[in-house]
């Protein structure tokens, strides 16, 4: 028995060595790329504005009356695609997305912003993981886009997942799970757009106090539309898990286009349009103004 339980600390013991080596030659190798890394995610923040700009455009157009249709990111980025110089456009969204995933993925793992280990900032890295992640797998939908010219886009991926998702066991619960997170989120959203909580991220030294103001007030309607839409996209998804019917489920182009078939609909979509358009804006705004500290303490 004792020489188990000394095979069991040797090997705890190994294993806490062998992460905090990880760790640590994680955070060499990050400080020697630490000026390289805050440029990708600056151009990040600002590749990730033009997508959200466009799909928030797109929708005011609809709203306007002057045709088009709603689109979520992938549907934008098509349409980016289209335009003159498109394919270069689109190359250089493919590393600026890349660029912001690496962004939220070092936000996750090394913690350069202090969030700490406890259970509110658990729950803030995973939310950066998870961005991290999905950040990713919109950049490879986008360099696929670039290299062919066309990329396969599925009209109903939010179908499909919710689909997987209710075939598992337990797959109505962990739905609704889904559902309460984004409304959680969208719930934050609102409240971090109201208090205008984000400005602490940023710094407006050089800039009059009339333009920060506007800024300011732009990165609030812009994060406020955003929790709007994570609520309706939350309850659908809520409402799918109930009926037990994947089919329920929206996206962010879906979203948008319910808005428009309830009363006052154009009116509704093109407040959230413009707002959408203001988040766009406002990724810009972060690519020059955020302060972003790469080296964290893990």
């Amino acid at each position: 028995m004792a020489d188990l339980k000394h095979l069991g600390q040797q090997t705890a013991s190994t294993l806490k060595g062998g992460l905090e080596g990880a760790q640590q030659a994680a955070a060499h190798a990050t400080h020697h790329a630490a000026p390289w890394l805050e440029a990708l995610a600056r151009f990040g923040y600002a590749s990730k504005g033009v997508v959200y700009g466009t799909v928030g455009l797109l929708a005011l157009s609809v709203a306007l009356g002057r045709g088009g249709a709603t689109t979520d990111t992938k549907g934008a980025l098509l349409r980016l695609q289209d335009l003159p110089a498109g394919t270069l456009l689109i190359w250089l969204l493919t590393l600026g997305l890349i660029g912001y995933a690496l962004w939220q993925l070092i936000r996750a793992a090394l913690d350069p912003e202090d969030q700490g280990h406890e259970a509110k900032g658990i729950v803030k890295r995973a939310g950066y993981a998870f961005s991290g992640v999905a950040n990713l797998a919109l950049a490879f939908f986008t360099a696929r886009l670039a290299l062919a010219g066309n990329a396969a886009r599925s009209q109903n991926s939010e179908d499909q997942v919710a689909g997987t998702v209710l075939n598992l066991p337990g797959g109505q619960l962990w739905l609704a799970v889904g559902g309460l997170i984004l409304l959680t989120v969208a719930a934050n959203q609102l409240y971090v757009a109201y208090g205008a909580k984000f400005m602490k991220r940023v710094t407006f030294t050089d800039l009059p106090a009339r333009t920060c103001d506007v800024l300011k007030r732009i990165g609030q309607v812009g994060i406020a539309s955003r929790g709007v839409l994570m609520i309706i996209i939350g309850v659908f998804a809520l409402l799918a898990a109930w009926h037990r019917k994947a089919s329920e489920t929206v996206g962010i182009s879906e979203a948008l286009t319910w808005l428009r078939t309830q009363p006052s609909g154009n009116l509704l979509l093109g407040a959230v349009a413009l707002g959408t358009l203001c988040y766009g804006v406002w990724c810009v705004v972060q690519a020059r103004y955020r302060r972003i500290r790469i080296e964290g303490a893990a």
